[in-house]
């Protein structure tokens, strides 16, 4: 992919965006998005804030880790700046536009689930038996 094409998936796929040299925010799903494509880098990167989650308690943040693992999937939960975020990281190069759309889906579906599900999808992956 190219910052173009993320235009380009970004019209098809959502009524307004900001764009902010290889830098989009919008509302998926009535959820805030930031994506940031780096070229000389080649990354991509989608991500979504999770807002008002309990970061000092021990047994919340490991159950973070485990849904990393287990139903997290292709998104990941990060802490950055005193906040939980949702994040998709990829080479930019490689993606492509379904993968992208499907970037943007996770991730969201990562937020609503934070507290619940702690999932990306309906798939789950428990290599310890759930423990």
């Amino acid at each position: 992919m190219k910052p173009a094409d993320i235009n380009d998936v970004l019209r098809r796929y959502v009524d307004d965006f900001v764009d902010q040299e290889d830098r989009w925010t919008l509302m998926y799903e009535d959820i805030p998005i930031h994506i940031f494509a780096d070229v000389k880098a080649d990354r991509l990167r989608v991500m979504s804030p999770v807002p008002d989650q309990p970061l000092d308690d021990a047994g919340f943040l490991f159950r973070l880790l485990r849904a990393n693992f287990e139903t997290a999937l292709d998104v990941r939960y990060c802490v950055f700046q005193g906040t939980l975020w949702s994040c998709f990281v990829h080479p930019l190069a490689r993606a492509d536009a379904e993968q992208f759309v499907d970037a943007m889906e996770q991730v969201v579906t990562l937020v609503k689930t934070t507290g619940t599900t702690f999932s990306s999808t309906a798939l789950r992956f428990h290599g310890d038996g759930g423990h």
